[in-house]
């Protein structure tokens, strides 16, 4: 092996440890983010259950809640955007890998299906997470 076919070979390893880098980057912003949000669920919720014993005037809560719903909006779309980020690096390198060796599998559309359903399911918990707090004040109503 010459060193041309070396450094061609490590290129071809450096862009298969990107993909894999890329796609654990990704699954790991959403892990974090999961991890967040449950957090801040939570505390969410003690607030509002504990409201009464702490003597937390409803006007505070909801500021309080408020808060936590901006917040959970801004860490999903950090996480959405860092996802994004890395679907389009892993796709970058994916492609150069197809021009160095046309022996790879063709991409497949599906194969982004997967790692979107990270952005889906961090933009459905926003929506989710901005309804329940609409409907905060007909839950602390007398």
């Amino acid at each position: 092996m010459n060193l041309l076919e070396s450094l061609e070979l490590e290129r071809y390893k450096l862009l298969i440890d990107r993909q894999k880098y890329y796609t654990g980057l990704a699954k790991d912003a959403f892990g974090s983010y999961t991890k967040l949000l449950t957090g801040l669920a939570a505390g969410g919720i003690a607030l509002v259950s504990t409201r009464t014993r702490l003597e937390i005037r409803p006007t505070v809560l909801l500021y309080l809640v408020d808060g936590i719903v901006y917040l959970v909006t801004f860490l999903g779309v950090i996480a959405s955007a860092q996802i994004v980020f890395c679907l389009a690096r892993w796709w970058d390198c994916r492609h150069a890998e197809l021009k160095m060796n046309s022996n790879s599998p063709a991409i497949r559309w599906w194969w982004w299906l997967f790692e979107s359903l990270y952005v889906v399911a961090i933009l459905f918990s926003i929506a989710v997470t901005w309804h329940m707090a609409d409907e905060l004040p007909l839950v602390l109503a007398p």
